[in-house]
């Protein structure tokens, strides 16, 4: 995946808030808290207050959270650890990659295919009601935005086990009416990259999928500072979700119109009211994605592509593939919480031009 950062439209730095809880927790919390010493005593209670914080916030109980050092295994945990190994495992042809890997490693997986708009068909689920394992739920894709219909897809679920994916999520979504383990990354409030939640529902048969000694059911890997740091973070970004949200989504209605409207053969991926407010996919015909990162780039856009995210191979994005949107000539845009309407206005008009050379002969 091509990933470029830099300014307003990169993965965005910690805010001001988040990075002096990150600096005190260096100071304050570097001892191991399972230690007996005195800086160990005091790391406990920063860790306690830490995890108490982010499981208020994310509406959950303390128990029922982990945290992990090593996010890239959060979708393995949260799927692996409901799912025995003859039992089914039905997830979106549009998933995250980690998933898919999953999928293609288990013996018995069934895949979803999604419509136009990137949403599975509820009814698609009711063939496999009936079946014993694991729905693996992406609450919202993080290469186009598109949030599932998850109610729908919940009561189409039967006695499928719920594996929810809130990792992409940059929005508040709650917790489905039904789930067994939800995984969260903090990057997805803008918090420090390197922080998982996995969260594991009172009553659910999760168990560590892992080799492991002892009744740990994660690796108490995870670093302190970076767990305090996500929840202060986490707090920050509840307290102006809502009106944030709105002032994305109407900065992202801008960019896709102004775009839209001034570029021929352009596909814009998933319904804006269908999705995450922040996120904007849009991919050109005639136009080489790479070297399109490479002009805005240049004019002081960092973005992101679609192109070759699932695999090593350069393969074309298998979610536009599936959605029918062209596969080439893609950028994501992600906007964080410095973008303004005159930098959307800017990035427009960077695009049209580079959109403009690009498809010179």
């Amino acid at each position: 995946m091509a990933h470029l950062t830099g300014n307003f439209l990169s993965e965005s730095p910690l805010s001001p808030k988040a990075r002096e809880a990150l600096g005190d927790a260096i100071e304050q919390g570097w001892a191991d808290p399972r230690k007996l010493a005195h800086s160990a005593a005091r790391a406990r209670l920063l860790h306690e207050s830490a995890m108490a914080s982010l499981a208020e916030n994310l509406r959950l109980r303390p128990d029922e959270i982990e945290i992990l050092g090593e996010p890239s295994l959060g979708h393995f945990y949260s799927i692996a650890g409901l799912l025995g190994p003859k039992e089914a495992l039905v997830y979106s042809k549009v998933d995250r990659k980690e998933v898919i890997a999953i999928a293609r490693d288990h013996q018995s997986s069934f895949a979803l295919g999604v419509d136009s708009s990137g949403r599975i068909a509820a009814a698609d689920l009711k063939v496999y009601k009936e079946r014993i394992g694991v729905f693996a739920l992406q609450i919202a894709n993080g290469e186009t935005g598109v949030i599932q219909d998850i109610e729908a897809l919940i009561a189409n679920s039967g006695g499928l086990r719920i594996a929810a994916d809130f990792s992409s999520a940059g929005t508040w979504v709650p917790l489905p009416s039904r789930w067994d383990s939800a995984f969260f990354d903090a990057r997805a409030w803008q918090g420090p990259q390197g922080v998982g939640v996995l969260a594991m529902h009172t009553g659910a048969r999760w168990k560590n999928p892992l080799p492991h000694l002892g009744n740990t059911r994660t690796p108490q890997s995870a670093s302190l500072p970076l767990t305090i740091a996500a929840a202060v973070a986490l707090e920050e970004w509840l307290e102006s979700q809502k009106a944030e949200n709105t002032r994305l989504r109407t900065l992202s209605t801008d960019l896709r119109e102004q775009v839209s409207a001034s570029i021929e053969d352009c596909d814009i991926a998933g319904d804006l009211a269908q999705s995450l407010p922040h996120i904007t996919s849009f991919s050109f015909l005639y136009v080489e994605g790479e070297e399109l990162l490479r002009r805005l780039d240049a004019a002081g856009f960092a973005v992101d592509s679609g192109s070759a995210c699932t695999a090593e191979d350069l393969q074309p994005s298998h979610v536009l593939a599936e959605m029918g949107v062209l596969t080439h000539g893609n950028i994501r845009i992600t906007l964080h919480r410095d973008a303004t309407a005159a930098h959307v206005t800017k990035l427009a008009e960077a695009i049209k031009v580079a959109v403009k050379d690009l498809r010179l002969p």
